[in-house]
């Protein structure tokens, strides 16, 4: 098991980003100016999107007036950033942002829709590329000729890379999720790659659906669809020398939104979850290992 604790992406450390702010049909809030309720506008100060509650104007900026104005969320260019679930930045066939968030070892980009993923890291900005990796998106497993030509393609939505090089502290990172209709990123987060330990065989998955489902007097079923979040529980093999580190670690992060990775084998994406711990416990059995239970909400 792994662990990518991100780092808060700032103003200053989105260097460019190929999703314009204003997108396209967007409006920027302007003082005094009258709306009508239903309006949308968005603040490039703090990258939100409000919608005007009753018409009228009014001289407040809309992150500091709740009386007149919602806040529905992120705007197209930072919907990536915000470190939720569920919120995502959209694009024809490309999304490309450069950072420069200091020295990270891992980058991890969930809720992708696209054909392939890259990452790209110079030495400075302009620099020397020292490190470069694509991962397909292609999750489709063939196993004929058949389904060579007619399997449909499968998605895989969540993808990490945790071997950078994280000595680079004035390094520019390049994204690049590219496509052929209608890409999408709901999280990228980059930073330090938790070394824990080896996850064994056994650890589960799923999923917490937040869906409502009744049935009426009938008997039939009334279902209005919601959103869910993944699950897991994992029991991981530590090594001894590492115990006090790691507890000290984990405890560090408890309210912190982290990616937990349980393995970054091809076809076991499932194992990767964005979210908290509930728990952890570590038993202290063998001279050289121990054992940490943990169980992972995912956001």
């Amino acid at each position: 098991m792994k662990i990518i604790k991100p780092t808060v992406i700032t103003d200053a450390m989105l260097v460019s980003s190929s999703v314009p702010e204003p997108d396209a049909g967007e409006e920027v809030w302007v003082a005094s100016k009258a709306y009508a309720a239903g309006n949308v506008v968005i603040r490039t100060t703090t990258h939100r999107k409000y919608e005007r509650k009753v018409a009228g104007t009014s001289s407040t900026a809309p992150e500091s007036d709740p009386t007149n104005w919602f806040d529905i969320g992120p705007t197209n260019r930072w919907a990536m950033f915000d470190r939720k679930v569920g919120t995502t930045t959209t694009a024809a066939t490309s999304v490309v942002v450069a950072l420069r968030v200091g020295g990270v070892s891992g980058i991890g980009a969930l809720e992708l829709t696209g054909r392939e993923l890259k990452a790209t890291l110079r030495d400075a900005p302009g620099g020397a590329i020292v490190y470069t990796k694509t991962i397909v998106l292609d999750g489709t497993i063939i196993e004929s000729v058949y389904e060579w030509f007619f399997a449909d393609f499968e998605q895989q939505t969540d993808a990490v890379m945790i071997d950078l090089p994280q000595h680079f502290t004035n390094g520019e990172l390049t994204i690049e999720l590219t496509g052929t209709s209608g890409v999408e990123i709901g999280v990228l987060q980059a930073g330090q790659v938790i070394e824990v330990g080896m996850t064994k065989k056994g650890a589960s998955v799923g999923i917490t659906d937040f869906s409502k489902k009744e049935r009426d007097v009938f008997g039939n079923f009334d279902i209005l669809e919601r959103t869910w979040s993944k699950n897991s529980s994992m029991q991981v093999l530590t090594d001894a020398r590492d115990f006090n580190k790691i507890y000290r670690r984990l405890a560090s992060i408890r309210a912190v939104p982290c990616i937990y990775i349980g393995t970054d084998r091809v076809g076991f994406e499932p194992m990767i979850t964005y979210g908290f711990y509930k728990d952890f416990g570590i038993t202290v059995d063998y001279e050289h290992s121990h054992l940490l239970n943990i169980e992972i909400e995912g956001l």
